[in-house]
């Protein structure tokens, strides 16, 4: 095992860790938002569904494609506007669906297979927090 392979921690331990963190932002998130009063909950939740759309047009400019940018402007876009109808109908199907609709997202870039090179890690950690925020949401558990 060479210096630079021991030094790099393995692909799984990434995942393990990204998949972890993901769950307890994931968990603070919804926890948040059932502490806040409704009509303000719908706004957070909204706005945070429109802002982790925005994260993978960062990943589509350090890709640096103009094909990887072209499509992250697209993706956030739709969940921004998921986000903002979501929060405007006070609708926690609309959200709940974005959410899980961002988990997919997520995991079609998992282990570099989407259109934009991303973090190893990212894909995990935003898919286990966008199940844990949306899977509340569609069951009635929050809001």
């Amino acid at each position: 095992m060479s210096a630079a392979t021991a030094a790099r921690p393995h692909r799984f331990s990434l995942h393990t860790r990204g998949i972890a963190v993901g769950l307890a932002s994931g968990l603070a998130a919804i926890a948040f938002a059932a502490l806040l009063p409704d009509g303000v909950a719908y706004i957070y939740l909204g706005a945070q569904l429109a802002g982790i759309g925005w994260v993978y047009f960062g990943f589509g400019v350090a890709d640096g494609r103009p094909s990887a940018v072209a499509t992250q402007v697209l993706s956030a876009g739709a969940f921004l506007t998921v986000g903002f109808l979501g929060a405007y109908h006070e609708s926690t199907v609309l959200l709940g669906v974005g959410f899980l609709a961002h988990g997919g997202w997520d995991w079609l870039h998992h282990d570099d297979h989407g259109p934009t090179h991303v973090r190893t890690w990212y894909p995990p950690f935003c898919v286990a927090a966008d199940v844990v925020i949306g899977v509340p949401l569609l069951a009635g558990w929050v809001l």
